[in-house]
């Protein structure tokens, strides 16, 4: 048997379809998986031009993506749809620039690809429960806060806590917002300091912010927000940010063991001392932080100013059918 013939042989029992083609498109060869996706025998395809079989309001993008191939970075992976005789399908290519003229532009490429588009509607499927979910749960919010403003009209219940009710309701939508953001997978902690913080107003310059970008969880992502919301209403109204002087250092940091502890130091506003009785926000702070999170809570009520210490772990240690 000839080298070509055994190489042919080889390429042709590939599951992968194979294509070699040049810049401009025309097909120079390609094995018989290539051939049986593309409903045609693998002579006739040869000098025809690839491009025919990707649908044409995608072109611009595919060959946007091509352009990115150069002598030294000549691997490319792409992921577009395919026109089939079984109608439009979806493919993964991993692009190979081979032959480039002298001034580095590409000549000849070859492609191996495979049928991704099982994997492509089971993600259109999601992206649409999640865009569902979503909108229910924007609703829902919506809902509850009329029923508040309705539920709370015309009595003599004092403004302030129907206010503090409605902004923590506002928290509790950003943390959503966070996580619609990555489709509920989580939320750079990055993302959800600007949701929680996202009360302070004018005041967020003088919030001193500092650490590593680390992922949170979902479950991490809401009640992170909800204690921020917390910290940052209570140092408005008595702390670091009820006068013109008072700053806020808030830290975190990746500690042993897979864990992440935030620090929240308030200082230069008025002297401090140890609440008479513990309020919502305060029970809200440690019980989040315990119970959803198993992590632990330090509230260090310093003449010079409150410090708040959380630790907890980035994975939570329950089982999997938990929102963690």
């Amino acid at each position: 048997m000839s080298d070509a013939r055994l190489l042919r042989e080889i390429l042709d029992s590939q599951l992968e379809m194979v294509c070699r083609f040049r810049r401009d498109g025309t097909i120079l060869f390609v094995n018989r998986a290539y051939a049986e996706g593309m409903g045609q025998p693998a002579e006739d395809l040869f000098g025809q031009n690839l491009w025919q079989f990707i649908p044409e309001e995608d072109r611009a993008g595919v060959a946007a993506q091509l352009d990115q191939m150069t002598p030294d970075n000549a691997v490319v992976v792409i992921e577009n749809r395919i026109d089939t005789p079984d109608g439009i399908r979806w493919s993964r290519w991993r692009n190979h620039g081979l032959t480039w003229d002298d001034d580095g532009n590409l000549l000849e490429a070859q492609s191996t690809g495979f049928d991704v588009t099982e994997r492509k509607q089971f993600e259109e499927r999601r992206q649409l429960m999640i865009d569902e979910l979503n909108h229910r749960v924007r609703n829902t919010l919506t809902v509850v806060q009329g029923i508040a403003y309705q539920t709370f009209r015309g009595t003599d219940i004092p403004g302030a806590p129907v206010a503090a009710f409605n902004s923590r309701l506002h928290a509790l939508a950003g943390a959503h917002a966070a996580l619609s953001q990555a489709d509920w997978t989580g939320a750079d902690i990055s993302e959800v300091v600007r949701q929680g913080l996202a009360t302070c107003g004018d005041d967020i310059a003088r919030i001193e912010r500092s650490g590593p970008a680390v992922r949170q969880r979902p479950n991490a992502v809401l009640v992170l927000v909800l204690v921020l919301h917390e910290l940052a209403t209570n140092a408005a109204k008595h702390g670091a940010l009820s006068n013109h002087t008072g700053r806020v250092a808030l830290a975190w940091r990746l500690l042993g063991g897979d864990r992440l502890e935030v620090t929240w130091q308030e200082t230069g506003g008025p002297p401090v001392s140890p609440p008479e009785r513990t309020g919502f926000g305060s029970r809200l702070i440690t019980r989040a932080v315990t119970r959803q999170l198993e992590g632990e809570v330090d509230l260090d009520y310093a003449v010079a100013g409150l410090t708040c210490r959380l630790a907890f772990p980035l994975r939570s240690a329950r089982s999997s059918g938990e929102l963690s």
